[in-house]
């Protein structure tokens, strides 16, 4: 078996139009890497400090609390100016522990301000205990007598809370905080998988693989007449395909990687990124009705918008555990786009119309749900999980395990029907 499926492989490599498509695939990479390359340099790694609002507070209640209450604020106000300047000079381990200090304090003072009593609103709240104790900071709750009035938004706490956790990763890691453009050899991988795949790869299957049969029809009638031959035949095929396109996919960012490891090395391999958990773990429709703007935040390699970053769900994970679980991903995706597209030659007589069909589906499919989109239809619509990069960092209203369930479940679909074709219409 492995003999023709490398037969194949090799014959695929050596077609001309193959190799002409390989190469401009290869070209728009590069470029892709060179542009964000030079975007990092204009990007800020740092965000902005949400502060600590005092509109609730009044010093009628007790005027020399009221005092010592501004007198820590006055101090953290001095230590955001100095943190801000910090990441402006790049002295970036002072920034990330400056950065750890405000935004305990911040998530503190919302859980203070913050009528909701129920302790589950307030995710990872032991966590910013043990860092407000472990870097020395004042507990603010000793001034909630000031407060006369509460808020019933939360969604500030979890910015800061997450923030908290994220400087804190960095700083116990000894790592540089760095953009969501960054390249090196860690997060490559990442940047074409979200940048170009989502849109290439079904492109790249589909003209890769659509002439397929007529170049095969001249060698099936012999394979097939030899005994036990025809129900493997279509698996063959298939393994071979998605070999090809994997290799055609992969080996390239492979090549990157090591070109890249004597610039950057791979230090950023343990970097954070923070991904959606609940739709990690299950299948869990993000509703986000009521939202009127949309704002981004940067975090790393994870640029948020706040209706996003402010989720409780939000975890962090290290990056080479993300670009396993994306390159997993990409794998089933492309089984799902070959399963496509050969089922679509084997049911229609013209190969440049089993192309335009494929092209067509994708393409609606790809409209009807925007990366964006909020329409709990679309959880079945495989053009919702093209980028699993979005869907696993939660840059996507659709999580990352729906994606992998509903493309495995359409995957298992094709296959059944490619071998029906197989036995009813023809190899």
């Amino acid at each position: 078996m492995w003999t023709y499926v490398l037969f194949n492989i090799k014959s695929n490599l050596k077609r001309k139009e193959n190799l002409i498509l390989i190469i401009l695939f290869i070209v728009c990479e590069i470029a892709l890497l060179f542009i964000l390359n030079t975007k990092s340099f204009t990007e800020s790694p740092y965000q902005t400090s949400l502060g600590i609002s005092i509109a609730s507070v009044s010093q009628k209640n007790d005027p020399k609390l009221y005092q010592e209450f501004m007198d820590e604020v006055n101090l953290i106000r001095q230590t955001i100016d100095k943190g801000e300047q910090d990441g402006k000079e790049k002295n970036w381990k002072s920034y990330c522990e400056y950065k750890v200090k405000v935004s305990v304090l911040e998530a503190q003072w919302y859980m203070v301000t913050s009528n909701m009593s129920n302790d589950s609103y307030f995710e990872h709240a032991d966590v910013l205990e043990e860092l407000r104790k472990e870097y020395g900071l004042p507990d603010l709750s000793q001034y909630e007598k000031l407060i006369v009035q509460k808020s019933n938004d939360i969604n500030l706490y979890f910015c800061s809370m997450q923030q908290a956790r994220y400087f804190d990763y960095l700083l116990k890691h000894d790592l540089t905080p760095i953009t969501y453009s960054y390249v090196d050899a860690s997060s490559v991988s990442l940047q074409i998988a979200r940048y170009i795949l989502p849109v290439v790869l079904p492109l790249l299957v589909g003209l890769l693989l659509f002439q397929q049969r007529e170049r095969r029809a001249k060698t099936e009638k012999t394979i097939l007449t030899i005994s036990g031959v025809k129900k493997k035949y279509v698996r063959w095929n298939l393994i071979s395909d998605v070999l090809f396109v994997l290799l055609v996919v992969f080996l390239p960012i492979l090549v990157y990687m090591i070109v890249l490891v004597p610039f950057k090395g791979v230090s950023n391999l343990i970097y954070p990124v923070l991904y959606y958990k609940p739709g990690f773990t299950g299948f869990h429709y993000w509703d986000t009705q009521g939202l009127d703007h949309i704002e981004l935040v940067a975090s790393g390699l994870t640029n948020m918008s706040v209706n996003q970053f402010t989720t409780p769900g939000m975890e962090l994970m290290p990056l080479w555990q993300c670009t396993l679980f994306v390159a997993f991903g990409l794998v089933l995706s492309t089984i799902f786009y070959v399963l496509l597209i050969t089922v679509l030659s084997k049911l229609m007589k013209n190969k440049y119309l089993s192309l335009l069909v494929f092209l067509v589906v994708l393409g609606l499919c790809s409209f009807a749900s925007p990366l964006g989109n909020m329409q709990k239809i679309n959880t079945f619509n495989p053009m919702s999980y093209r980028d699993f990069g979005m869907n696993l960092l939660g840059t996507s209203y659709f999580g990352y395990f729906a994606g992998i369930v509903i493309i495995g479940l359409y995957s298992v679909i094709l296959y059944l029907v490619l071998k029906w074709c197989a036995k009813k219409v023809r190899v």
